[in-house]
């Protein structure tokens, strides 16, 4: 029989795929691979709107539409990034900065996104400075903890060889 693989001529077939839709699938892979997540998609388009409902009406939004709006923050984030790394490479670094991102904001024609982001820029870093700054502390303890238990230690040890020395 046409298009059945195997010699028993079961009943399992697989067509085999043309050119054209190896190139098809090939992309929808890849395509998969840069999809968001559609958890995180979903609950920042369902936190938005129900900020802007009028009267904290929930809005429902329908699988097509949230495919969209997964679609659209996807080729924005591609192009908001090629434009920082030309940014990037006009300052002839290879490694792209937040500065280089609000650039690439005011140069996509985005400016009422750099103030926001500026902020929440800053409270990121102010959170993440308090952060080091524990674990820095707690580090320091740590090691003045460790310290203070093997100098009992130490001390023990220099007797120990002192009554060897005498031996």
């Amino acid at each position: 029989m046409a298009g059945e693989t195997g010699e028993g001529g079961g009943s399992h077939s697989q067509p085999e795929k043309q050119p054209g839709q190896a190139a098809a699938a090939a992309s929808m892979a890849e395509a998969e691979v840069e999809e968001l997540p559609k958890a995180i998609v979903r609950r920042l388009v369902k936190e938005k709107l129900a900020q802007v409902a009028a009267g904290g009406a929930e809005v429902i939004v329908n699988k097509d539409a949230m495919s969209a709006f997964a679609e659209s923050a996807r080729i924005f984030i591609h192009y908001l990034s090629a434009t920082a790394n030309d940014m990037c490479k006009e300052s002839k670094r290879q490694t792209i900065n937040a500065d280089d991102v609000l650039k690439a904001l005011d140069e996509m024609e985005f400016p009422e996104f750099v103030e926001p982001l500026n902020t929440s820029l800053q409270e990121f870093r102010n959170k993440n400075a308090a952060r080091r700054s524990e674990t820095t502390q707690k580090k320091a303890e740590k090691r003045r903890k460790i310290d203070k238990e093997s100098l009992p230690q130490e001390q023990n040890d220099a007797a120990d060889h002192g009554k060897t020395d005498e031996d």
